[in-house]
């Protein structure tokens, strides 16, 4: 069920999308962080700051693509290195503890270009995935691991087979193999055209994995508006092209319909479809989408034209001008 929709743009960036659990052990986390300051690393002695994040990995059990999502996010967060060393100190057997470091680490190395130490957190990696056999996590984090790497295909190919034994659609794991066999990455646009087309057909409809070819033909049209010159002056004929527009044709058609979209990141999809929508110059098709969407805005991929917020308000109010007139533009 998506949010209470309304006309108002979303006026905050919400990692958590619609999962409630993972919102309240965030609130919880800033209201704390807001009164120690610095003193993390004591106030969480006893695990004060971190039983709300132990939890929220907990309680979905082997549901892998919401404690997924919720790894994710929780990672991210500027506290998570610290909270996550914290958590091993009083625990070093808790393969969650271990994944926090882990994707904490991969978030940091990526957002940053710090240092990454990968030989320690490949270990951590091996090391959770003994000590939580079922999950599929340590091994996608292995897989962002060897995409810092450019390990080769024969490296690759096993982690890959773990992650899907484990969890089939999952959808991190498959977003960083759609990177890595990018030409960006290891890979060519060939390579890219063949993974998706590996699942296209057996993906379930509106499951983990519904958004990877439109995240693709996305990632293309944005390396030819980066490459500069006379490409990035016609970029905008890509989204006119016959497998583009049907690609966003079938996703308008279906993602916004309530309950098509059933993994945990149904929102942050939602999200994709409406900037795609915008940047095709669809303004007024995309209005449902900022329906479906309401309060939820999330930073991927408003943030690729500057402050997410203010990026996603802007195309909002386009995209009700665009409603109101009746116009397709």
């Amino acid at each position: 069920m998506w949010p209470r929709r309304r006309q108002r743009p979303p006026s905050r960036l919400c990692p958590a999308l619609d999962d409630s659990q993972l919102a309240r052990a965030l609130t919880h986390l800033e209201a704390h962080v807001a009164a120690q300051g610095n003193n993390l690393a004591e106030a969480n002695d006893r695990g004060a700051l971190t039983y709300p994040i132990e939890q929220a990995l907990r309680d979905p059990g082997h549901d892998w693509d919401r404690r997924m999502h919720r790894l994710l996010v929780l990672s991210a967060i500027p506290e998570a290195p610290v909270l996550a060393r914290q958590w091993r100190k009083r625990d070093h057997t808790n393969a969650d503890a271990l994944l926090l470091q882990v994707f904490a680490d991969l978030h940091q190395a990526r957002a940053t270009g710090a240092a990454l130490d990968t030989e320690g957190t490949v270990s951590l990696c091996r090391r959770a995935a003994e000590l939580a056999p079922p999950d599929p996590a340590p091994w996608v984090a292995l897989l962002s691991c060897q995409r810092l790497q450019r390990a080769p295909g024969t490296a690759v190919q096993p982690v890959w087979d773990e992650a899907k034994a484990r969890d089939r659609w999952n959808r991190e794991a498959h977003r960083q193999m759609l990177h890595y066999v990018s030409p960006q990455e290891c890979g060519s646009n060939a390579l890219t055209l063949q993974f998706l087309d590996s699942f296209a057909l057996s993906a379930p409809l509106g499951g983990p994995v519904t958004a990877l070819g439109l995240t693709s033909s996305l990632d293309r049209y944005r390396r030819v508006l980066t490459a500069g010159g006379m490409p990035a002056l016609t970029a905008h004929r890509h989204w006119i092209q016959p497998q583009e527009a049907a690609l966003i044709d079938q996703a308008l058609e279906t993602w916004p319909q309530p309950g098509f979209l059933t993994h945990a990141a149904a929102l942050a999809d939602l999200n994709l479809l409406a900037y795609v929508l915008m940047q095709a110059t669809r303004p007024r098709e995309a209005w449902p989408v900022f329906e479906a969407i309401s309060t939820v805005a999330t930073s991927w991929p408003w943030e690729l034209d500057g402050d997410p917020l203010q990026q996603i308000q802007k195309e909002h109010r386009r995209a009700l001008r665009a409603r109101t007139r009746g116009t397709s533009r």
